[in-house]
């Protein structure tokens, strides 16, 4: 078990610093510079490594929301263009627009008594399959970055 001294005067173990952060800090200069970055005055306290993790976690969801807001506030809908295509205004909900698009595809190819039309709806309906697929339906958002890669750049 080693010691990580803060400002030449504060020690903590490495076994608290694990308990507390859930990792150790590559040397004291870091777990030092950790404290500053988050305006932290150590005591040698345990106390100290618990202000230290709120911080971080605190900074780490600011950044998470920032994100998700951000991309939120950013939405392109990948079908847009492909309901178009059809007469379909494209919302943003993705099962309101599906249900319409297949609605009025199947309604065009219905009326549809060339070829050509038949084949162009076709091709619409297997471009539909890539589009609306699971990979463009939208789900709950993720962090680009997990809190323990978050807190990894304080600590080494």
């Amino acid at each position: 078990m080693s010691n990580f001294t803060v400002n030449g005067v504060y020690s903590y173990t490495s076994a608290n610093l694990y308990s507390y952060l859930g990792r150790v800090p590559f040397n004291s200069a870091a777990l030092e510079r950790a404290f500053d970055d988050f305006n932290i005055t150590p005591t040698g306290k345990t106390d100290d490594l618990k202000k230290l993790d709120a911080a971080m976690y605190a900074e780490y969801s600011k950044q998470v929301q920032e994100q998700i807001d951000n991309q939120n506030n950013q939405k392109v809908i990948p079908w847009a263009s492909l309901c178009a295509q059809i007469g379909v205004q494209a919302t943003g909900d993705y099962e309101k627009d599906y249900a319409a698009f297949n609605n009025a595809i199947q309604l065009l190819s219905q009326s549809a008594i060339d070829g050509q039309a038949m084949t162009y709806f076709a091709g619409l309906k297997t471009e539909a399959q890539s589009v609306f697929g699971l990979s463009n339906k939208p789900s709950e958002q993720n962090a680009t970055m997990t809190y323990y890669n978050y807190q990894a750049q304080f600590l080494t």
